[in-house]
């Protein structure tokens, strides 16, 4: 019995490893159709006001096209290390670059949490969120959505990506808190 339900759960932890794998970045389109309701929170207005809105814009800006030309960049809203930053997922998707920093950078690839049945509860909100985070949406609530948000913005407010400012004065604005991030980022409504 007991080597019964090793290999059950051994074929369930490889069939869920296996459907992480399947999952990719579907764009701020697909988060809208929900999310820009006022009866959640409408985050997409917010994040429409956000400067990770107009992440990929500002790589096409006389100021971008400057400090590309002082790294030997010659297109950077083409450069796949400043799209590793202005879009979403990496830049490996064109179809996505107009999105900037979309919901997926910060949530995760949504082609398969992003559907209603794996993403909404109306009786439980808590297990709608597990069932999200089981189905690969980056966790966002408490000490492991903390960690998980300071990981994912680190992986481009850091010393190491090719825009970082050499101007000190400026160098400070490009790390975030620890508080901030556990604050949330910026002003991003919850859903209520």
């Amino acid at each position: 019995m007991k080597i019964r339900i090793f290999i059950t759960s051994l074929i369930l932890c490889l069939a869920f490893i296996g459907a992480q794998k399947n999952v990719s970045f579907v764009g701020v389109s697909v988060c809208k159709k929900c999310h820009e309701s006022e009866a959640i929170g409408n985050q997409y207005k917010f994040w429409l006001q956000s400067p990770h809105a107009k992440a990929y814009l500002l790589l096409k800006q006389d100021k971008a096209l400057e400090l590309a030309r002082e790294l030997c960049i010659q297109n950077p809203h083409s450069n796949e290390l400043c799209l590793k930053c202005h879009t979403t997922g990496f830049g490996k998707n064109p179809a996505l670059w107009e999105d900037g920093v979309g919901c997926e950078s910060c949530h995760g690839p949504g082609s398969i949490y992003s559907s209603f049945e794996n993403h909404v509860s109306f009786d439980n909100r808590e297990a709608a969120y597990k069932k999200a985070v089981s189905k690969g949406m980056y966790p966002i609530l408490g000490t492991d959505g903390i960690k998980a948000r300071e990981k994912v913005c680190r992986s481009c407010h850091n010393e190491k990506r090719p825009c970082y400012p050499k101007d000190p004065a400026l160098q400070q604005h490009q790390f975030l808190p620890l508080q901030l991030i556990a604050d949330f980022v910026f002003p991003h409504r919850l859903r209520r």
